[in-house]
Formats: structure tokens, sequence, C-alpha cells
């Protein structure tokens, strides 16, 4: 039995996740979710998820622990299955809503586009104030969609709440690591406040507190380096790869969709719609630094998709933690940010390589405050009364940046993908220190490095993300 659900399940993912391509990639505008999850709909019933958790039961008790986890994942990724599929047509309206809203004309899915290109402050306060009432009439259908889930983890599956649920499927001691979380703010809280200081000051003419979250897209676009024009950004990819002994090229199974399109989405994605054999990353460029920075990322999730083992079981093909495709996403996308690298492709000095630890800070830093936030967020079910102000105060404390409460619901993803972000880049921090002290400090000029991340990506999604770097030894 557990061979055919795995079967039709991959099956099942293929076409969700292809659904996911042609909106996103602006291919087709009405998303049809529901007819999907109708065609598999013996995969997410409970009496089915009930059979494999007998099936696990059976298990002897000295069998592999991997054989126990192995079970688990299929469990809690056919219970997921089961709450998406209650949960079809809520989304479709949401994502329907979203592709509808304009501002000014302009697409609401094109507004941080327009954010990181504008150099008038006002201009962005303004727009970010006329976005304002779309997100909060998003954040009505988010939290109706959030509200159903808990419903369903509460009473079907017996969870007190939306943190012991997603904990468990992550199979991850959520409160602890929030914890750590907190200490990362504190060890790099010094490090993060003069660079912040600086950066604000100099870029934006703004002192640490003053700048605002609709001042990030212009500030991270990298613009105001003038005169760093990307205009050829898979090219650069190209030669990156050849250094690294990779060759796109001969990456069948590996295609890049650049082209524009109007409702395309502006959030590059990668879409691993067959796992090895056709995997998508969407991307659509802006001409500024931050089309490296991304298609870099997206590109680390490719590699490790369409490399992955084809004789992987499915469980370890499909159904891991999404933070052990981040760390090679991080990895890939931190290239951009070494001096070496940046020297070779731009001639850059150390004020660029500053300002790229900064944006790495950053972004660390809101995730970790994401963990904290979320993690108190979701151990009750009071998400209006608390929210909005525990949001804006923790986000702004650890960024210096005032993220405004209405934001509060809009600004997350379900499930604690902030955990896995979080450990992705632990993560990835030591596997670029290994990376160094195997092939040298430059080493994506060297062509045995690629060779070793292939077979790390050969692995899949079967080891959590801590767990897979840990295996590494120098």
């Amino acid at each position: 039995m557990l061979e055919k659900i795995l079967k039709d399940y991959e099956s099942f993912r293929e076409e969700i996740v292809r659904e996911g391509y042609l909106i996103g990639a602006g291919l087709k505008e009405e998303p049809e979710y529901e007819k999907i999850f109708s065609k598999y709909a013996y995969l997410f019933d409970l009496k089915t998820i009930g059979d494999v958790i007998k099936e696990k039961n059976q298990l002897p008790e000295d069998a592999p622990s991997e054989d126990f986890e192995a079970y688990d994942r299929i469990i809690f990724t056919l219970l997921e299955g089961y709450i998406s599929g209650r949960l079809a047509s809520l989304y479709t309206e949401m994502q329907k809503v979203e592709l509808s809203r304009e501002i000014d004309g302009i697409p609401f899915r094109m507004i941080n586009n327009i954010l990181e290109r504008e150099e008038n402050r006002e201009k962005r306060r303004n727009l970010s104030e006329k976005a304002k009432p779309i997100i909060e009439e998003l954040t009505q259908h988010k939290l109706k969609i959030a509200r159903e889930a808990l419903n369903i983890a509460r009473k079907e599956f017996g969870y007190p709440n939306l943190l012991s649920y997603w904990s468990a499927s992550l199979m991850e001691d959520v409160v602890g690591y929030s914890r750590r979380m907190e200490e990362f703010l504190k060890r790099t809280e010094e490090e993060y406040r003069d660079l912040a200081g600086e950066i604000f000051e100099g870029y934006l003419g703004l002192r640490l507190g003053e700048v605002e979250n609709f001042d990030i897209p212009f500030l991270m676009s990298g613009v105001k380096f003038s005169d760093f024009r990307v205009d050829d950004p898979l090219g650069i990819l190209k030669k990156t790869l050849n250094f690294m002994g990779l060759n796109l090229d001969e990456l069948k199974n590996l295609h890049i969709d650049h082209e524009f399109r109007p409702k395309k989405s502006p959030r590059a994605f990668c879409a691993p719609i067959r796992v090895p054999d056709e995997v998508v990353v969407v991307v659509k460029p802006s001409g500024s630094f931050s089309d490296i920075s991304v298609l870099f990322h997206e590109m680390g999730h490719a590699l490790h998709f369409s490399n992955t083992a084809k004789d992987l079981p499915a469980v370890y093909r499909l159904m891991g933690r999404s933070g052990t495709s981040e760390i090679f996403a991080f990895n890939f996308q931190y290239i951009a940010d070494s001096e070496g690298w940046v020297r070779e492709f731009f001639g850059k000095n150390g004020e660029f390589l500053r300002y790229r630890r900064f944006a790495y800070l950053y972004l660390r830093r809101r995730y970790a405050a994401k963990v904290i936030y979320e993690t108190k967020l979701f151990s009750g079910d009071n998400w209006e009364d608390i929210g909005p102000n525990l949001y804006s105060e923790i986000l702004t404390s650890a960024t210096g940046v005032f993220h405004p409460p209405y934001n509060y619901f809009w600004d997350l993803d379900f499930g604690f993908y902030s955990v896995d972000y979080s450990q992705a880049w632990e993560a990835e921090e030591n596997l670029r220190e290994y990376l160094k002290h195997e092939f040298g400090d430059d080493w994506y000029f060297n062509g045995q490095s690629g060779e070793f991340l292939k077979e790390l990506w050969r692995t899949g999604l079967k080891f959590p993300p801590l767990k897979l770097i840990s295996k590494l030894r120098f």
C-alpha cells in the first residue's frame, strides 16, 4: 500500500508544483488547485493516513531510527495535504484577490519592484500607504485560512495550537530554537548596529530608527551603486558555474524562465516540478545587482534538485525539510558577496562588500526575529489582539527598521518557514567555512568544488539542515 501512496503522491506533487509555476510565471490566471486535490483525494483521506500510522506501529522496536522518521515524514506530509485540500478554495480566493489588485495601474505583486527603483522617499511612502488597504484585505483572507488550519489541527489531530502542530511536523523544538535566535540577536547586535548606522546614513541619509520598511527594497536593490548595472546575469551565472566545473548547458533537466510577463511574480522562485527530471527557475530581471543575488539563490535550489539522485526513495527526494535546499540556495547566493568573486566580475572595493555584509546581517536578524515573533504568536490563538504590536516591536527592535503593525500577518509564511531559513543560514555558514578549508578562500573558482557539492546535492532532502552539515568534518 505504501508503495502506491508514494507513487501517487509524486504524481500529485508534480501537478501541484506545475500549477504553481504556471501561476507564478504569469502563464495562467485561474489556479485549479481544488481540481488537483480532488483528483488525488484518497491520498489525504484520514483513513489512508491512519493506515500509514498502523504500518508504522508494526515496525519492530529495534528498527533503525531512520525508518521511524521516514514514516513520520510521510504521515505529516499527508496530514499537510489533508489540511491544504480542505483549505484549497480559501487559498484560491486569496490568490485571485492578490492577482486582481492594482495601485495606480501597477499590479500589487509588482510594488516591491517599483520600490526598488524609486529614489524619492515620499513617493515610496505614498506607494506603501496605498498598499496598506490591500494588505489589510489580504490579511483577512490569510487569517481565515489560519483559523481553519487551527481548527483542523486542534479538533481532528489533537494539537492545542499551531505552534505544537508545526513543531511536530518539522520534528523540531521550535521553542528551544527561538531561544537560540534570541542569543543570535544578542551576539550580532554590536556589529549590526555599527553597520546599519553607517549604511542608513550613507545610502539613505537617515539615522538608525528613522528607516521604515518601504525604504528597504530600495536599499537592498543596490541601486545606490549607480554604475553597477547587471545587463547579463545569465552570462555571469554560466561563467561562475564553469569556474566550478559545472556546465549549465549540459543540465537538460534545468530551465531558466527569464521572459518578461506583466503578471509574472516579482518574487523569483524555483519550481522543482519533477525531481530531478524537470526543474524551472523563474526570475524577473530588473537590471540591478539584486538580479544576481536572486538568480544565484534560486539556482542553488535548482542545482540541488536537478542533481538529486534519481534512485533516491521518494520520501528523501520530496518529503524532507525545505531548509535543506535553502542551504544550497544561500551557499550559491553568497558567492556573489565574496571578495574574490566581486573583484573578478565587477572590480568592486571594500565599500560594496561592507554594504553586502549589512544586507546579510539584516536578513539573518530579521528572520531570527520572525522565529521569535511567530513562536509567541502561534502559541495561542488571539492573533489579531497581540499580533500587530508584537510584530512591530520584535522586528523593529531586531532590525532598526520600523515594521508597521498592519503587516503582522501578511509578512509570515505558515509552517515556520522562518525556522528553516534560519537553520539554513547557520548550516550554510559552516558549509562555506568547510569549502574554504578544502578548496581555498576562492573556492568558487576551483573546479573540484562543483564535484564536492554534487555529492551533497545527490542526498536530496534526506537530512535536515543542521544534521546535514554536522556530517562535514574539518
